[in-house]
């Protein structure tokens, strides 16, 4: 039933008093929430306590709330305030180490986790010269999806401050891409089977 709302109208249920249309956001969007609020801060159990207090506060002012036509951009703003809010947001790590789906023994895992730990190894290697505000930057645009007016309201960036930078860090990737490449393409395709 929610699936089928856009943004705006979903929103405007919660604003209305619907407890299932914000369960339904919160299930649709935790996982995202949780990997971005890892990107700002190492502390998982206070990411996680962020994430429960921003739905909380939904809640509680859902009458005052304003219209989005983004959740995903609301959200994921309002979790960085809060977060900056708790300590200064730092990266601890890029990507998520994910299991392989199909066993075949436990060697073959074995072997399969070493050589997924080591090329992720390899990518946060090149991923971590980056700086800070460089790797956030393609995080949002390339990871979540958010478009360059989104990327720059969250970054608290002008619109040309936030081309500049992502300049910048898809320059930087593209002199490394001999390191880079070749591991985004086995990432890439690790992810076409999952």
């Amino acid at each position: 039933m929610y699936g089928s709302l856009n943004d705006s109208a979903l929103w405007s249920k919660v604003m209305e008093g619907d407890q299932d249309a914000l369960a339904f956001i919160y299930s649709t969007h935790f996982h995202s929430l949780y990997r971005y609020g890892m990107k700002l801060h190492a502390d998982g159990n206070l990411v996680k306590d962020c994430i429960h207090d921003l739905f909380t506060g939904i809640w509680l002012s859902r009458e005052r709330l304003s219209v989005t036509d983004s959740i995903k951009f609301y959200l994921l703003a309002s979790l960085k305030r809060k977060i900056g809010r708790q300590q200064q947001g730092v990266f601890s790590r890029l990507f998520e180490h994910t299991e392989e789906p199909f066993t075949h023994s436990r060697e073959d895992d074995l072997i399969n986790e070493q050589a997924s730990a080591e090329r992720t190894q390899k990518l946060e290697k090149v991923m971590s010269s980056l700086p800070r505000r460089q790797r956030e930057i393609l995080y949002l645009r390339f990871y979540e999806g958010l478009d360059t007016q989104q990327t720059a309201e969250i970054m608290s960036l002008s619109m040309n401050s936030t081309y500049v930078l992502l300049s910048k860090a898809l320059n930087y990737l593209k002199k490394n891409s001999d390191q880079l490449l070749p591991l985004l393409l086995i990432v890439l395709e690790h992810q076409r089977f999952l």
